[in-house]
C-alpha cells in the first residue's frame, strides 16, 4: 500500500502544515503529496490505491470534488468552508457540493469524523453519518526540551492592542516575550522538508515556553498536545470552528482582557484542562487501526473503491452543481445591485434635504439638521 499526505500547497497559514505534520507521523512513509484543493486531479504513478488521512478544511475550490478514486480515505478532523458562517467573505455557494454524488462519496466512506460541531450537524442534516472526532493536531507528540525552557512567553497573532498590553504587563515582570505569527508568504513550491522544519521549529518554541497566549486554533490545540500552558484571547465567541474547543481551553475575550476582567497568572500558568485527552486517545487509536489495516491490504484501487458512480456521472453532476450555484451567485449579485441602487438614491435624497436645511436653518449645526431630517422620516 502507498500513502499520501494532504497539503495546502499555496497556504498563507502555517497551521495547515501543522495539520500535515501531525498526519505524517502516523504514516509508514509518504509516497505522494496531494494538493488539498485538487484531489480530483490526483493520479499515482501506477493505477494503485493510496491511503490518505483526510484531516483538513474543505473546500475552497468547490468544483474539485469528490477526490480521485485511487485515494482510499480516512475522514477525521473534517471541516468545510461555509464562508458566511465562518465570518469570512465569500460567495453564496456553501454546501451544494455535498449533495448528490459529492454527498454519496462521504456516505460511502463514513462515518465522517468532524473537526467541529457545526460540520458534524450539517453533515447529519444531509443524511451523512458523522461524529465529532476533534482535530489531528491534538495528537502531536512532545518536542525536545531546550535550556530555555520556561524562560519566555509566546504571543501568537494577538490583536495589536492585546499584544501591546501583554508586552507591557510582562515587561514589568522582566519576562522575555516572543511575538510570533502563523502567517507567511504564499509559496506553492516550498518543499515538504522546508515546511516540516518550520513546523518543528515552531512547535519546539511552544514546547519550551512558560505559556503561550494566542487567538489561533492551530496554535492552541498543538499546545494542548504538548502540555504547554495556553491561554486564548479571542473576541468572536460564535466562530463555528472553535466549538467545542472553547471548553477545552483557559480563555477570555478581548473586551474582558482589556478591562482586566479575567483570571490567569501568566507567570505561574495553570495546567491545561484535560477535556481534550479523550478525543486525542480515540483519534490515535482510530488512525492507527486504519494504517494497520492498510498495511495488510493487497487489493487494487478498483476493488477498494466504495462508490458506484462512473467518471461520466461525476462530470454531469459537477456541471449541474456548477450551473445551479452560478445561477444562485448571479441572483445574489442582482439583488445586491438593486439594494445598492436603492441606497444610492436614498443617500442622494437625504443629501438634498440636508442642503435645503442648510439654506432654511443656517443657525443649526449639521448634527441638529440630521436629527431633524431623521425625525421627519
Amino acid at each position: 500500500m502507498k500513502y499520501g499526505l494532504i497539503l495546502n500547497k499555496n497556504n498563507l497559514n502555517i497551521g495547515d502544515d501543522i495539520q500535515a505534520f501531525a498526519t505524517a507521523r502516523f504514516l509508514p512513509q509518504v509516497d505522494y503529496f496531494i494538493d488539498r484543493e485538487y484531489m480530483d486531479d490526483f493520479r499515482p504513478e501506477e493505477d494503485e490505491p493510496v491511503a490518505v488521512i483526510m484531516n483538513a478544511w474543505y473546500m475552497w475550490h468547490k468544483w474539485n470534488w469528490p477526490p480521485a478514486k485511487n485515494i482510499i480515505p480516512l475522514f477525521v478532523g473534517f471541516h468545510y468552508a461555509d464562508h458566511q458562517l465562518a465570518k469570512q467573505p465569500g460567495s453564496p455557494i456553501k454546501y451544494e457540493f455535498l449533495n448528490g454524488i459529492g454527498g454519496d462519496y462521504l456516505k460511502a466512506y463514513g462515518p465522517i469524523g468532524c473537526r467541529d460541531y457545526y460540520t458534524r450537524d450539517q453533515l447529519q442534516a444531509l443524511g451523512i453519518e458523522s461524529y465529532f472526532s476533534g482535530c489531528i493536531t491534538m495528537t502531536i507528540p512532545k518536542m525536545p526540551e531546550t535550556p530555555e525552557k520556561g524562560s519566555y512567553i509566546c504571543l501568537v497573532d494577538l490583536e495589536e492592542k492585546v499584544a501591546n498590553k501583554m508586552k507591557k504587563l510582562l515587561a514589568e515582570k522582566n519576562m522575555d516575550v516572543r511575538v510570533i505569527t502563523h502567517n507567511r508568504e504564499r509559496n506553492s513550491e516550498m518543499s515538504w522538508e522546508d515546511r516540516e522544519k518550520q513546523v518543528t521549529d515552531l512547535l519546539t518554541l511552544y514546547q519550551n515556553a512558560r505559556c503561550v497566549v494566542t487567538k489561533r486554533l492551530h496554535c492552541a490545540l498543538p499546545c494542548l498536545a504538548l502540555e504547554t500552558p495556553v491561554f486564548m484571547i479571542k473576541e468572536m465567541e460564535d466562530d463555528i470552528r472553535f466549538d467545542p474547543y472553547y471548553d477545552f481551553l483557559h480563555r477570555t475575550t478581548v473586551t474582558k482582557f482589556m478591562k482586566d476582567e479575567y483570571s490567569y497568572d501568566f507567570m505561574n500558568p495553570p495546567a491545561n484542562k484535560d477535556d481534550y485527552k479523550k478525543y486525542r486517545e480515540e483519534l490515535i487509536t482510530h488512525i492507527t487501526e486504519f494504517v494497520d489495516r492498510m498495511k495488510q491490504e493487497t487489493r487494487g484501487a478498483d476493488d477498494l473503491v466504495k462508490t458506484t458512480y462512473t467518471p461520466e456521472e461525476v462530470l454531469v453532476w459537477r456541471h449541474d452543481v456548477m450551473k445551479e450555484s452560478m445561477n444562485l451567485w448571479f441572483d445574489k449579485y442582482r439583488a445586491l445591485q438593486v439594494d445598492y441602487k436603492h441606497l444610492v438614491k436614498k443617500y442622494q435624497n437625504l443629501q438634498k434635504e440636508i442642503n435645503r436645511a442648510e439654506k432654511q436653518s443656517p443657525e443649526l449645526s449639521l448634527k441638529q439638521k440630521i436629527k431633524k431630517i431623521i425625525k421627519r422620516h
